[in-house]
């Protein structure tokens, strides 16, 4: 599943030019060519293989990195596409390329009957990978329908192995819940779950080796993600921002020199290593201190519409006009190709939008 040419270190890989936009025949010959024969780029479609869809700007935590605890002003749900909508935009979105959905939020599992979209996302042709991004509250009651639905893994966020510090650091949550949700989704076959961790400075640094040992224990992967500044985080960069190779550092002074592995499915950002001799993995996404943004290979459909080009900088077309009252589906491939142009040589230090709102 993984193309090793798509999958280059983001932190060596060139940068690459973009191509032109392609009509549809010689779309076809250059899918028949192989990667190594073709110059692709991140702003070129023929890049792009997957679309992270976020179904809902709602969430049941409020987390201090990401959003404020009160006087939140959630989207309305005529605001918000409907499935059949995102359906289309997902049916253009194969027929340039992409193979693999990420159904995020905000929580995903908080908009009613989920189920659904997924298996009209499976029904597509050409789709490989659907993959679900949770905060794991509630995902006792739905890994297994989503299972059958036709979900193939899931990530979950969690920053704290210390239940008095992750209702602190959530503000709503309950660690031993998330616990409950990530051994149910095991338990129906959508692991082993990956483990996202937001590292952070004043709230989990001593716990970062913690996290690393649950690999000894399973095949889990854990993820450690440097501190992004997005609006409304209740956290200061300044004081929270822990660098990749000081993470890195902090591991393996306890566990000793990692050993590079095998990347995940999902062609994710994640760097990934293992410590010697252990199940599970452990991935390092570095978007601020070495950013990516070469061999970004994704884009972001918000809530309501608006297709992004990156989680920083704008770069935002809005896609609900090309498919509400009525689906124009030249104008949705345009939209792709005008959007996937728009990605940034390198994002910006900060971002204006909430993760919940662009689909965290």
């Amino acid at each position: 599943m993984n193309d090793p040419q798509r999958n280059s270190d983001p932190i060596s890989a060139p940068r690459e030019l973009a191509l032109p936009l392609l009509h549809s025949a010689e779309r076809l010959s250059a899918e028949s060519t192989p990667l190594a024969e073709q110059a692709l780029g991140p702003r070129d479609i023929r890049f792009v293989d997957t679309l992270r869809i976020s179904v809902t700007d709602r969430c049941n935590f409020r987390c201090l990195y990401c959003m404020p605890d009160e006087e939140l002003d959630w989207l309305s749900r005529d605001e918000l596409l409907r499935y059949e909508e995102i359906v289309a935009i997902a049916r253009t979105a194969i027929s340039l390329g992409v193979r693999d959905f990420k159904i995020t939020g905000g929580e995903p599992l908080l908009r009613r009957d989920l189920e659904s979209l997924v298996r009209e996302l499976r029904a597509l042709e050409g789709t490989r990978e659907i993959s679900l991004t949770s905060n794991g509250m509630i995902l006792d009651r739905f890994a297994d329908p989503l299972a059958k639905a036709g979900v193939d893994r899931v990530t979950v966020s969690l920053d704290t192995l210390d239940p008095a510090k992750f209702r602190a650091i959530t503000r709503r949550g309950d660690l031993e819940q998330v616990w409950e949700g990530i051994r149910a989704a095991e338990s129906v076959g959508l692991g082993p779950v990956k483990i996202n961790v937001v590292a952070m400075r004043t709230q989990n640094l001593e716990e970062l080796a913690e996290f690393a040992a649950l690999t000894r224990e399973s095949e889990r992967t854990v993820r450690f993600i440097e501190f992004m500044p997005l609006a409304d985080s209740q956290l200061d960069e300044r004081q929270e921002f822990v660098p990749y190779t000081e993470i890195r550092t902090l591991i393996e002074r306890v566990h000793g020199p990692l050993e590079p592995a095998q990347r995940d499915t999902g062609n994710g950002p994640a760097n990934v290593f293992r410590i010697p001799g252990a199940p599970g993995r452990i991935g390092f996404i570095h978007a601020m201190s070495q950013p990516f943004c070469a061999t970004c290979n994704r884009l972001r459909l918000t809530a309501e519409g608006q297709l992004r080009s990156c989680l920083f900088d704008g770069g935002e077309v809005e896609l609900k006009p090309l498919v509400r009252p009525h689906v124009d589906s030249a104008a949705l491939r345009q939209a792709f190709v005008d959007c996937v142009r728009l990605k940034p040589d390198q994002h910006r230090h900060y971002g204006t939008r909430q993760m919940s709102q662009i689909g965290g």
